[in-house]
């Protein structure tokens, strides 16, 4: 690209002397062609011209780049060319005469053709492209731009454009309303003259023109006017048709560099701004360099359809981030939906954006929720640019079946849909129908509530996309299709209503009550029997709980225990833990039994240790703790009250279970700093230097009971939770916990063999799974971690944790 006039060895005088020299031989007496056929005369002048276009075209050029060189340069490269070409026309008028003028017309043609090299016709694309570009710098930034424009464009070829495009759709800009300009203008445009990259030479030169230019409205219109000049010569010396793929070219680097201006500009309307930018140029165009008698148009319709393909390139790039960034995208979604259906390329779209989910989505280091939450953004975002879903099939089918094969999927939906701050909460409040089964074809909704503004679908999404098919569907009703039945969210729920009953210690359950009544909505009420069940249990539970409140004051009893009674058959298989309950907590226990046996006598209690918890408030020499533990967590402090220090193997000799089930509750003591391991095996309860006898005193609060005799009901729990509240611990109670989690290395190390690198929240996940027993919090994860890369086991790069 040559930014840069022709002129450094050559002065204006030097110009202007080869001119006249040419002028000169048009002297009649000085016509060696004189006598010759009018052919081989016109050859014979254009033979004489050609030695001095040459000279002219091919003239060493400065090493300049400075804008000004660049436009007023090239204009007086044309003017002189236009001296050259009024001599040659004079004297091949003479020889052709009025008749025969289309040879002469011709041969200069092919004379512009032989000496307009790649040099000329490069410095002609850079003069055109600045041009352009100072052009629409001064409208945007000066109103007053347009009417000089319209002064200098002649109205009646305008008109003429407008009739041609009429049929075509195409819009021509009129020059003749200042308001256009108001359409020209942006937000970014009006606060900041900074549109080049100033850090570039050239366009900080073109920069300092444009500023300069548009400062003053007596220089936009001495510019405008010199612009509309330079292409008149253009048509006069026959060059627009052999350099038309040049002009082209220039508006093509205009219209990419406005284009690549609106990267990451997602919150505001582009394309109607770019468009009437483009149709101004193209109009102008159009209107200058092109025919007054024919107004035949060619920029526009080429400058239109660039613009959209180069529009519609980067919006489709950054389709990704879009989505990420909905619902703030949307008028860049409208834009984008603009183009692609003006292009037909929904489809080349559609595979663009699922190649980009594949690489940067799914994949072992993307959590399952961030899948989900760019999913149902794809849902949106998709259903705005393509409404018959058949895009978002085409992206939805990998992204369906890896959330198949991720074992949380469902888990992380159902915490989802009963979660007040997500959007599936709003789909799962709406009661849109009810979700069914629907065979092989998958989940679908109740077709009583489908949007009555139906539209056909396009024949290639029939019978072929499911997704397209369930085009009405809500969010919540396709992320359940991932399944073939709706039953494992049922499930799921399930599981989830049971953890939330087990949590509550005051038998409160209304939030879980407008949960269950919403779910209803949406997978009907037979679905939920098992739900209504748990939460009658809950309702009885706290009736049988105030009655045996009540006896137990007439009786005169402490009694601390509190009891979720569940029925057994509506409530799924629960864990069991086989160890020697303390004899504190198994009077209370049987207190408890037979005041409701006395209440319901076709009835037993059946305990389940594995669930409920204990809350204990443990006085040491030093400090007080106030800790809830599970009730095996509970029956090993409650064994060293009793002796102080003992071994793993005298534990779990006076607890009647095995040593390993007894190592992991003792490591819950030890990582609160209550128990430290003085030996290998031997562990001692952390007292004052004068190692006083500690007191533990207990209150239990509601360990799940099962009911068991006729007419009994089945159910299941698994509340893992554990927590630690009030007191103070010792002084390494951080350490001790990430040495305490040693233990567990064996289950990370297996995590990272089978799945591969993992995030800390993966396998703080795994962990949970694995061992439901240990409430294990992601920092004292991560520290345990830390420790395993500095004994070089781990290896930590990108986020991810892997193994050495």
């Amino acid at each position: 690209m040559y930014a840069c006039s022709p002129f450094s060895t050559l002065s204006e005088d030097d110009i202007q002397r080869i001119v006249q020299q040419i002028k000169a031989r048009a002297n009649p007496a000085d016509m060696p062609w004189a006598g010759l056929s009018v052919e081989k005369a016109i050859d014979s002048l254009a033979a004489e011209y050609r030695n001095e276009l040459q000279q002219l075209c091919t003239a060493e050029r400065i090493d300049g780049s400075a804008a000004s060189d660049v436009f007023h340069g090239f204009l007086h490269f044309l003017q002189s060319l236009n001296s050259v070409f009024c001599s040659y026309s004079e004297r091949a008028s003479r020889i052709c005469g009025a008749e025969q003028r289309i040879i002469g017309d011709m041969a200069w043609n092919a004379l512009i053709y032989q000496v307009l090299d790649a040099r000329v016709l490069a410095w002609m694309e850079e003069w055109l492209y600045v041009s352009l570009s100072c052009v629409l710098h001064c409208v945007v930034r000066q109103p007053s731009t347009i009417a000089h424009l319209n002064s200098a464009i002649d109205s009646g070829i305008v008109a003429r454009l407008q009739q041609i495009h009429r049929d075509t759709g195409a819009v021509v800009v009129g020059f003749g309303d200042p308001a256009i300009a108001q359409l020209l203008v942006s937000e970014d445009d009006t606060e900041s003259d900074d549109t080049l990259d100033s850090s570039d030479p050239i366009q900080s030169e073109r920069h300092k023109l444009f500023a300069r230019v548009a400062r003053d409205p007596h220089q936009i219109g001495l510019f405008i006017n010199d612009f509309a000049s330079g292409c008149q010569l253009l048509v006069t010396l026959r060059i627009v048709a052999y350099a038309s793929r040049t002009l082209s070219n220039a508006v093509d680097r205009l219209v990419d560099a406005n284009v690549q201006r609106q990267a990451n500009r997602w919150d505001t309307p582009c394309l109607d701004q770019l468009l009437t930018q483009v149709r101004l140029v193209a109009t102008m165009l159009d209107a200058l360099l092109c025919s007054p008698a024919t107004a035949q148009p060619f920029f526009l319709g080429h400058a239109e359809s660039r613009l959209y393909t180069k529009f519609s390139e980067l919006r489709v790039s950054e389709l990704f981030g879009i989505i990420i960034d909905y619902p703030d995208s949307r008028l860049a979604i409208a834009d984008l939906r603009a183009c692609v259906v003006r292009l037909r390329a929904m489809r080349q779209m559609a595979h663009s954006l699922r190649n980009a989910i594949q690489q940067r989505l799914l994949h072992p280091g993307a959590t399952t929720s961030d899948i989900l939450t760019q999913y149902i953004s794809a849902i949106r975002c998709l259903r705005l640019l393509d409404p018959s879903s058949t895009v978002l099939e085409i992206v939805a089918r990998p992204i369906r079946s890896y959330l198949r094969s991720r074992e949380d999927t469902v888990s992380c939906i159902v915490q989802d849909m009963v979660s007040e701050e997500s959007e599936l909460f709003e789909d799962l409040a709406s009661g849109n129908g009810i979700i069914m089964d629907n065979g092989a074809e998958g989940v679908v909704y109740d077709e009583d509530y489908a949007d009555k503004s139906w539209e056909p679908l396009p024949i290639e999404a029939k019978n072929v996309y499911l997704t397209a098919q369930r085009r009405d569907a809500d969010v919540l009703s396709l992320l359940v299709s991932i399944y073939e039945t709706k039953d494992v969210f049922v499930q799921e729920f399930e599981r989830h209503l049971a953890q939330r009953l087990l949590a509550c210690t005051d038998y409160s359950a209304e939030r879980e009550i407008r949960q269950v009544e919403m779910m209803k909505l949406r997978f009907g009420d037979r679905a939920l029997e098992k739900c209504e069940v748990m939460l009658k249990d809950v309702a009885d539970s706290k009736r049988t709980d105030q009655h045996v409140s009540e006896t137990s004051q007439e009786k005169q009893w402490d009694m601390p225990l509190h009891a979720l009674i569940i029925s057994r058959q509506f409530w799924s298989a629960m864990p069991k833990e086989q160890f020697a309950v303390p004899h504190e907590m198994a009077d209370m226990r049987n207190k408890y039994a037979g005041m409701y046996e006395s209440l319901r006598p076709a009835r037993k209690l059946e305990w389940r240790d594995a669930l409920g918890s204990v809350t204990l408030r443990i006085e040491l020499a030093d400090r007080t703790l106030s800790v809830s533990a599970k009730p095996a967590q509970a029956a090993v402090l409650f064994a060293f009250q009793e002796t102080p220090v003992m071994t793993l193997t005298e534990l779990a000799q006076k607890m009647e279970c095995s040593e390993e089930f007894v190592l992991s509750r003792v490591r819950f003591w030890q990582t609160r700093g209550v128990v430290r391991e003085t030996d290998a095996n031997v562990f001692e309860v952390v007292e004052a230097e004068d190692s006083s006898r500690n007191n533990v005193t207990g209150h239990m609060s509601r360990p799940a009971a099962v009911s068991s005799g006729a007419g009994s009901d089945q159910g299941e729990d698994y509340d893992d939770d554990e927590g630690d509240s009030g007191g103070g611990g010792a002084a390494n109670a951080s350490n001790a916990r990430t040495e305490a989690l040693r233990v567990h290395f064996n289950f990370v190390e297996g995590i990272l063999r089978n799945f591969g690198p993992l995030p800390l929240d993966r396998i703080l996940s795994m962990l949970g799974m694995f061992l439901p027993g240990e409430n294990t919090t992601a920092e004292d994860l991560r520290s345990f971690l830390a420790l395993m890369a500095r004994e070089d086991k781990l290896e930590m790069a990108g986020g991810l944790y892997k193994l050495k």
